[in-house]
C-alpha cells in the first residue's frame, strides 16, 4: 500500500500556490469590478442626459435670443441631475450636480431648432481611481412652444 503521508519537502506548497494565484486573481477581479462600476455610472449619466434633453426639447422656450433664460436652464439641469424639474435631494448619479450640466440652444432665424444637454467635468469615483469625464451629450430637435417674453 502506498502511504498518503507527504514528505517534508512538500510542506507549504498549497500556501505558496494560493498566494501566487491571489496576486493574479485579486487585481483581475478589482479591475473587472471597477470597469463594471464605471460602465454603470456612464450608462446612468447617458440616461439622465437624454431625459434632460428630451425635457428641454418640449419645455416652453421663453427667451428671445439664443441664450436660454435662467429658469429654462435651471429646470433642465434639475431634470437631468434629479429627474425632477423642481430639483431634489439625491442625484441620479452619485457626485453629479447641476454645475456639471451644460445646456445650449441652437437657433435658426431667431427660433430654437436644437437643444443640447451635456455633462462637463464630472468626477467619476470608481473604487481605486477617479476619472474626469466630459461626456455624454444629447441633442434633440426643439419641438416645444416658442413664447419669448
Amino acid at each position: 500500500m502506498t502511504s498518503l503521508r507527504r514528505t517534508s519537502g512538500q510542506r507549504g506548497n498549497a500556501f505558496i500556490e494560493t498566494a501566487l494565484a491571489f496576486t493574479i486573481l485579486v487585481p483581475v477581479f478589482l479591475g473587472t469590478f471597477q470597469f463594471g462600476l464605471a460602465f454603470y455610472y456612464y450608462n446612468e449619466l447617458a440616461s439622465a442626459v437624454r431625459a434632460g434633453a428630451r425635457y428641454a426639447s418640449y419645455r416652453t422656450y421663453d427667451s428671445a435670443t439664443a441664450t436660454p433664460s435662467t429658469a429654462f436652464v435651471s429646470a433642465v439641469r434639475n431634470m437631468t441631475v434629479y429627474g425632477n424639474p423642481d430639483g431634489g435631494v439625491k442625484p441620479v448619479v452619485q457626485g453629479l450636480n447641476t454645475s456639471n450640466i451644460e445646456v445650449t440652444v441652437q437657433t435658426e432665424l431667431q427660433m430654437p431648432r436644437y437643444v443640447r444637454v451635456s455633462v462637463r467635468d464630472f468626477s467619476m469615483n470608481v473604487v481605486l481611481k477617479t476619472f474626469r469625464i466630459s461626456k455624454p451629450e444629447a441633442v434633440f430637435p426643439y419641438l416645444g412652444v416658442y413664447a419669448p417674453e
